[in-house]
C-alpha cells in the first residue's frame, strides 16, 4: 500500500544537478589537464553522431571539477574508448582518488570493468582484480555504450547499457577522504564522453539518540519528548536504515529518536525519509509531519520529502515512531512472544538548491 501524504506539507522530488560536457570549456569550474598535469583546453567533437568531448590520453588526459565535492552520488554518461577510461571520484588531488574504469577491448571478459584506489599516483591493477575488483560486461572498443556509477554509503554499483541489475557491486576500500571532486580520465588511447550528468545522493542520517521503549497504541506529543531524561546514542554507519529492533531485546513499543543539525544560516533544507508504522516528525519542537495511520511498505530512501526551515545554529530533529505490531493485532508471534517485526526508518538530508 502506498503512503497517503499529508496535504499541508510540501512533498518534493530529488533535485538533479546535470551538465553537458560539450559546453564545459565555457565554465570556470571544470578544467582539463595533460598527462604531465598541465592545464589545457578541451577538444569538442562529434563522434559517431554524438556531440562530445575528446580526451586523447596525451595532451588531454583528465577533466575535473575542483569546486564541487561529492560523497554519495550517481554519475551517468555515454562513453567510447580505445583502451581504458572511466571516472575518478572522492578526489583528494591528482595523485589520490578512487578510480572505476572500463577496458572496451576486453569486453565480454572478466577484465571489462575494474575498480582500484589510487594511492600516491599508483595504478595498482595487479593488486586489485577478479572476482571482487573486476567484472564482466559486453562493451566494444571505440563503440558508444552507456554507463552509470552509483556510490552510496561506501557501496559502489556499476550499470552498463541501462541494465536493472548491476554489472559490479562492491564495498569501496578506505582512502584518506570520504568525499571529493569527480574527474573523467583516459589512459593509453583516446576516449569520448557525452551526455554526462551527476545526481548528488543526500547524506544518510545514521547517528541518533533514542529513548527507552514507551507503550504503543497511544499518541505522544513533543512535551513528552522534552520530559524524557534517558537517551542512548546510536550510529550504525554501514546501515543507512535505523533498525530499532537491534536496540531492544523485546521490540514492541514506541520510541523517540532525536539528533542535532547545525546550520550556518537561516535556510531551508530537504529531508528525505521513509518508515514503517506510524511517524511524527518535529523540528525545533514544531510538528512538520504526522502520519497517524499504519504504513507497511518496502522502504524507499526517497519515498517522501519535506522542507525543513533551519535556523542559524543548532536545530533539533525529532522522530516519534511505532512499528508494525498493529498488522497482527497485538504483534507477530516471535517464538512465543508478540512483537514488532519491522520497526525503523531511513532519513537523509540535502541542500535545497532551488
Amino acid at each position: 500500500m502506498k503512503m497517503l501524504r499529508h496535504k499541508s506539507f510540501f512533498i518534493c522530488s530529488l533535485l538533479i544537478c546535470s551538465f553537458n560536457l560539450r559546453a564545459q570549456n565555457t565554465l570556470t569550474d571544470w578544467q582539463a589537464f595533460s598527462e604531465n598535469n598541465e592545464p589545457v583546453t578541451l577538444t569538442e567533437q562529434t563522434y559517431k553522431e554524438k556531440k562530445c568531448v575528446k580526451l586523447d590520453g596525451k595532451k588531454e588526459t583528465i577533466v575535473i571539477n575542483k569546486n564541487k565535492n561529492y560523497r554519495d552520488f550517481r554519475i551517468e554518461f555515454d562513453i567510447a574508448a580505445k583502451v581504458m577510461a572511466g571516472v575518478g571520484f572522492h578526489v583528494k588531488n591528482e595523485q589520490n582518488y578512487q578510480f572505476l574504469y572500463f577496458r572496451p577491448g576486453y569486453g565480454g571478459t572478466q577484465e571489462a570493468i575494474q575498480y582500484i584506489p589510487i594511492y600516491n599516483g599508483g595504478l595498482s591493477w595487479v593488486l586489485y582484480h577478479y572476482p571482487i575488483h573486476e567484472a564482466k560486461t559486453d562493451i566494444m572498443a571505440m563503440e558508444w555504450f552507456h554507463a552509470a556509477i552509483e556510490v552510496r554509503n561506501k557501496i559502489m554499483r556499476v550499470f552498463v547499457n541501462n541494465k536493472k541489475e548491476a554489472d559490479m557491486t562492491l564495498t569501496l576500500l578506505d582512502t584518506d577522504t570520504q568525499n571529493g571532486n569527480i574527474l573523467l580520465r583516459t589512459m593509453f588511447g583516446e576516449a569520448y564522453f557525452a551526455n554526462v550528468s551527476i545526481q548528488e545522493i543526500p547524506e544518510s542520517l545514521t547517528d541518533w539518540s533514542i529513548s527507552e521503549q514507551l507503550p504503543r497504541d497511544r499518541t505522544y506529543d513533543y512535551t513528552e519528548v522534552k520530559k524524557n531524561r534517558s537517551w542512548t546514542k546510536i550510529d550504525q554507519k554501514n546501515d543507512e536504515m535505523v533498525n530499532l529492533k537491534r536496540y531492544f531485546e523485546y521490540p514492541n513499543g514506541t520510541v523517540f529518536a532525536k539528533r542535532t543539525i547545525a546550520s550556518e544560516t537561516d535556510k531551508p533544507q530537504l529531508l528525505y525519509f521513509d518508515f514503517t508504522g506510524k511517524l511524527q516528525i518535529f523540528l525545533n519542537g514544531k510538528e512538520v509531519f504526522n502520519y497517524a495511520k499504519y504504513k507497511l511498505d518496502r522502504l524507499n530512501n526517497y519515498e517522501n520529502c519535506i522542507v525543513l526551515d533551519m535556523k542559524k545554529g543548532e536545530n533539533e530533529l525529532t522522530f516519534i515512531i511505532e512499528g508494525d505490531a498493529f498488522v497482527f493485532g497485538k504483534g507477530f508471534n516471535s517464538m512465543g512472544r508478540l512483537q514488532h517485526q519491522n520497526w525503523g526508518f531511513v532519513a537523509a538530508l540535502a541542500e535545497k538548491t532551488r
